[in-house]
């Protein structure tokens, strides 16, 4: 029998996710294709995807809130790029599609789609007398600054691949014919299908890189269960969205290995939210979420619904 501090415990697991999240708003995306081109772009060892459309965010109405988020650390090098260069990132880039290969936040990498300037950057760089490299026919540019393995290449004027040096590289690979592409996933390739067109942000993690994303959160203030491995181990992924309108309204699907599976893990998620499992430094608004998460088993999956005021979103994604 699970004790109530074992249910605090692995309910943390899915706080850390529902915060871990990027914004959706509710919009019908555009386009898209970015996502199914990603797939065909990453490696198969790429364990997370998440896309953002860009040009559908600037015009929401709360975008000055929004960029601190959209343009933070993960992308910084990315803009500081096209800056430098003499490109408007806010402007100019439409989409993008993150992916990590590991539980190294840092270590993304990505495709962007928009309107890009190769022959600009070209003498922006020769200007410089900056050092550019080829791979598989691509020119490579660095980000310059020191001690930072970020690196650039341009696909196309309107199509553009990012990331550290090895990643960029098994990108352009995949590419190239060289080695299979993340399409090749059948179970990858159905999850994008899915959440593809649902809103202007949404993502998937595995289920192995959802466990060393949440242990590094609870390691911020808490230690984690030492159960964490049995609980998470028979999570295939998690399909995630978040939709914003009046209030803050998340979704959230877990996908695990069977039916009985998801079964179980519902009716422990059931009893932990009934168990009032509220840390005492907890707002009334990540109180009242909790308290209104609706949790249900559906086949192998196990759908978390939860919704609270806008001002939820800075305590979550904190």
């Amino acid at each position: 029998m699970l004790s109530l501090r074992n249910f605090r415990n692995r309910a943390l697991l899915f706080l850390a996710m529902c915060g871990a999240l990027f914004l959706v708003y509710s919009t019908p995306a555009r386009g898209q294709g970015i996502a199914r081109d990603a797939l065909a772009s990453f490696p198969t060892d790429t364990q997370q995807l998440a896309y953002t459309n860009l040009a559908e965010l600037r015009n929401a109405s709360d975008y000055a809130k929004l960029r601190g988020r959209l343009w933070g650390p993960q992308l910084r090098g990315f803009v500081e790029f096209l800056r430098d260069a003499g490109d408007d990132p806010e402007k100019d880039v439409d989409e993008v599609v993150l992916g990590w290969r590991t539980s190294d936040t840092t270590g993304f990498f990505g495709l962007a789609n928009g309107r890009f300037h190769p022959s600009q950057v070209r003498e922006f760089f020769a200007r410089r007398k900056l050092p550019t490299s080829q791979y598989a026919g691509s020119r490579l540019y660095s980000s310059g600054k020191e001690g930072r393995n970020f690196f650039f290449t341009f696909l196309s004027d309107s199509s553009a691949a990012f990331g550290r040096l090895n990643d960029l590289e098994a990108i352009l690979d995949v590419r190239a014919g060289s080695n299979a592409g993340l399409d090749s996933n059948s179970s990858f390739l159905s999850w994008e299908g899915e959440l593809e067109g649902s809103a202007v942000e949404w993502g998937v993690a595995t289920g192995k890189a959802a466990v060393k994303q949440a242990a590094l959160w609870l390691n911020g203030g808490m230690k984690p269960p030492t159960d964490l491995g049995a609980l998470m181990g028979p999570v295939q992924a998690f399909l995630y969205s978040i939709d914003l309108r009046n209030d803050l309204s998340t979704h959230i699907s877990v996908i695990c290995d069977r039916p009985e599976t998801a079964a179980a893990l519902a009716q422990i998620l059931t009893l932990w939210r009934n168990s009032h499992p509220v840390a005492p430094t907890s707002s009334p608004n990540v109180s009242a979420f909790l308290e209104g998460l609706d949790i249900s088993a559906d086949g192998a999956r196990v759908e978390l619904r939860g919704s609270g005021p806008s001002a939820l979103l800075d305590e979550l994604g904190s």
